[in-house]
């Protein structure tokens, strides 16, 4: 299990991507991100795992569009424990539903902020109850709170 200052670290470490634009597939800081692969990128910069030791398969950013098999959820699901939301801290991740499935993803930083990327402007910090959150009926879209449970 990684500790509060892992997750400190991690919500920092994603904040470094900031204005990275979105680019799906992508992880490379300032160049492009998208939103699943800002998770790897936050572990990576905040020494949790090494560069690399999460292989993700080329995937299209059309998927929640087309299928409802919980592809992006299977990866945090492999990686992280399911939290509740009253234990959610920084550096923990909320799940999404967009679509028919899970298919975004935000990096908690504390004091009600979020740090995700978005098709068209890249990484930037949300409030946790951003209105892009929630459906048209007001329903949370947030499917899940994971963090990342340490080991590859």
């Amino acid at each position: 299990m990684i500790t509060e200052a892992d997750g400190r670290a991690i919500a920092a470490a994603a904040q470094g991507w900031l204005n990275t634009p979105h680019v799906n597939n992508a992880k490379v800081k300032g160049v492009g991100v998208d939103c699943g692969m800002l998770l790897i990128g936050a572990l990576e910069d905040a020494g949790v795992i090494k560069k690399d030791e999460i292989a993700v398969k080329p995937y299209s950013n059309e998927w929640h569009l087309h299928h409802s098999e919980e592809w992006f959820l299977f990866y945090v699901q492999t990686y992280c424990e399911k939290i509740t939301l009253q234990d959610l801290r920084p550096g923990d991740f909320l799940l999404y539903q967009y679509g028919r499935c899970v298919s975004h993803a935000a990096v908690y930083c504390g004091n009600d902020a979020v740090c995700h990327a978005l098709v068209g402007q890249g990484v930037v910090l949300s409030d946790i109850d951003d209105v892009m959150f929630y459906d048209a009926r007001g329903c949370s879209r947030l499917r899940g709170v994971y963090r990342y449970r340490g080991g590859v």
